[in-house]
């Protein structure tokens, strides 16, 4: 990854953390129905099969409009919920123009399946599903 590309990443990821519970946006991802039944749910997905976009989305968080990476047209990002001991499956679809990846808190997954860009996976590549 370029000190560019990371640094944009990082950008993104504090802006994410920042805004963590204080904006919400609808999921861009799914049917129309998907995306009523998202809204309602809160940003909170439960299954055992998820449906993730990552791209780009323009935000307006201080009145001045921003370009923000976010996941299914949101900032954060949904919550995934499911049951201890549950296999699921999720579906990372990159829309952004460059590789991208997603590393996880909190879930036991075997390593190549952990997106630690340059330490245990390649990316996503722009338009490629994982």
């Amino acid at each position: 990854m370029t000190d560019r590309k990371r640094r944009r990443f990082l950008q993104s990821v504090a802006v994410a953390t920042l805004l963590h519970g204080i904006s919400r946006s609808d999921s861009l991802a799914g049917t129309p129905d998907e995306r009523n039944r998202n809204r309602k749910k809160g940003a909170v997905l439960k299954g055992t099969e998820f449906h993730l976009v990552i791209e780009e989305t323009v935000v307006d968080i201080t009145g001045k409009p921003r370009i923000a990476t976010t996941v299914n047209g949101m900032l954060p990002g949904p919550t995934l919920v499911w049951k201890e001991g549950e296999e699921v499956t999720i579906h990372v679809t990159n829309r952004l123009p460059v590789s991208t990846s997603i590393h996880w808190h909190g879930i036991i997954l075997p390593p190549e399946m952990d997106g630690v860009a340059d330490i245990s996976f390649d990316g996503i590549a722009p338009g490629e599903t994982f």
